[in-house]
């Protein structure tokens, strides 16, 4: 091993004569971080609407499937959800606990996700070390995850509109994480300290 490769970078005249300059940090890095903010907002502005929902928010959201897609509960077509009701008494009730629990642990994941994912984010915006990028990409691909079962089901429109922000831009940052001059800069931190 040769001194030049043993040696520590120093902030001084490089031995060309040049002196060093920072990395000069790329939009690309920026975009990165601020997709993964508004992707984790997203997920958690939503999950703080079905938590503040509660049993309410799943009524509203049974009613709603009932009355526009019955055949999708077993149920023939006319059916509204008064008459439901009104057969059922216990089971009804029954029917939106299970669907508030089902909410909520699809919130609960999506609010731990998207803490996962803010907090790698932050991690990377200084340095873009490929451990944080490598961790953001679990975090987003993880997140995933509750925002495909938010949209294949029969949600809420705020919480369906806001899983569908949430999930475009974890899929973005996943891109983003590992673009050229990302990955250019992270070197160049790298080999500067």
């Amino acid at each position: 091993m040769s001194q030049y490769q043993a040696a520590p970078p120093h902030p001084g005249p490089h031995p060309t004569g040049h002196t060093r300059r920072a990395a000069r940090r790329p939009g690309t890095l920026a975009a990165l971080v601020w997709t993964s903010v508004l992707s984790s907002v997203a997920a958690i502005v939503g999950a703080v609407l079905v938590f503040a929902g509660g049993d309410g928010m799943a009524e509203d959201n049974i009613n709603d499937v009932i009355q526009d897609h019955p055949d999708v509960v077993g149920l023939p077509s006319g059916t509204s959800a008064a008459d439901l009701k009104a057969l059922s008494g216990p089971m009804w009730d029954e029917m939106i606990s299970d669907r508030a629990g089902t909410l909520s642990a699809r919130a609960g994941f999506a609010i731990f996700t998207a803490l996962c994912l803010l907090i790698f984010a932050l991690a990377a915006r200084k340095s873009a070390a490929v451990w944080a990028r490598v961790l953001i990409t679990i975090s987003a691909v993880v997140a995933l995850f509750p925002h495909f079962l938010i949209l294949s089901d029969y949600e809420p429109d705020s919480v369906f509109v806001l899983s569908l922000v949430s999930l475009f831009t974890a899929i973005a940052a996943i891109v983003l994480c590992w673009l050229p001059p990302v990955n250019r800069f992270a070197r160049e931190r790298k080999a500067v300290g």
